[in-house]
């Protein structure tokens, strides 16, 4: 199935394109978006437009700070947009974040000179098999990322920074004080849909050796976890969708539920690899 661009992605990628050609000419080789817009699974207002811009050369200082004008005039445009990516040269598609220099990043409106750019074996899978070139020339990706390297990143990004979340989460509702209106409904309603989908796409991952959206981790994890789990997994994927609709009526219980389901995923996800090894 050909996967259609949403029309304000396309907009706010054109404008991108022109804006960097008119500041750094003969430099941009080409434009791909990834993430959930390559999926087909962008939805405006809650999705993040994830892309790479590949360069012919290394960029200078100066460049930088005409790249951050350009993104400048792209945010004046689409305000409400969440626009994240990187610049890097061609040859360092595919690599390890070791084996590259710190890339010029874009991210939470800010442009960064040394960041990482969220290059990892999750974003050269989706680029290589979905990646949708917006701009410029399309490439041959060459590179390979094995079933191993994905599921190796997943297992230590979820045995580090998922952890992290769910003790957070745990202290939060294990400190003193807590209350059943002293919950913080829109952090808490971020926390379900952030922590739950994101760990149920790294549970799809880990079972599957194949990498889908938050939405369609949602989805895979009701076939998959008990019934007990599938009115938070509901939920998270009724906030991904911006939908009103809720299944908890208590937040002290959603937030002890959500600490639970996700100790599960984190659990079981280790479990299985074991049992692969």
């Amino acid at each position: 199935m050909a996967t259609i661009i949403p029309e304000v992605v396309d907009k706010s990628m054109r404008k991108l394109c022109e804006s960097l050609q008119s500041r750094i000419p003969d430099t941009v080789v080409s434009v791909y978006v990834y993430g959930s817009t390559a999926l087909n699974a962008f939805i405006e207002g809650s999705s993040d437009i994830d892309f790479l811009v590949f360069v012919n050369r290394t960029l200078t200082p100066s460049d930088i700070r005409l790249i951050s004008e350009a993104h400048k005039d792209v945010e004046q445009t689409f305000s409400g947009l969440d626009i994240m990516g990187a610049y890097i040269r061609q040859e360092d598609v595919g690599k390890s974040v070791g084996e590259i220099p710190p890339v010029p990043t874009y991210f939470d409106k800010k442009m960064q000179a040394d960041g990482d750019g969220d290059l990892n074996p999750v974003t050269w899978w989706i680029l290589k098999r979905h990646g949708i070139c917006v701009y410029g020339q399309p490439l041959s990706f060459n590179y390979e990322i094995s079933s191993n390297e994905l599921t190796k990143y997943v297992i230590n990004n979820m045995n580090s920074y998922w952890t992290g979340w769910i003790d957070r989460l745990e202290k939060n509702l294990n400190s003193t004080g807590m209350t059943e209106h002293s919950v913080p409904l829109e952090q808490l309603d971020f926390a379900v849909e952030w922590c739950t989908l994101g760990m149920l796409r790294q549970f799809y991952t880990i079972r599957e050796h194949e990498v889908t959206s938050k939405i369609g981790a949602g989805e895979y994890g009701l076939t998959q976890l008990p019934e007990r789990w599938h009115g938070l997994i509901r939920e998270a994927i009724a906030i991904k969708r911006r939908e009103k609709s809720r299944e908890y009526t208590s937040q002290l219980k959603r937030l002890s539920d959500l600490v639970e389901l996700l100790r599960l995923i984190h659990t079981e996800s280790n479990l299985f690899l074991q049992k692969q090894n």
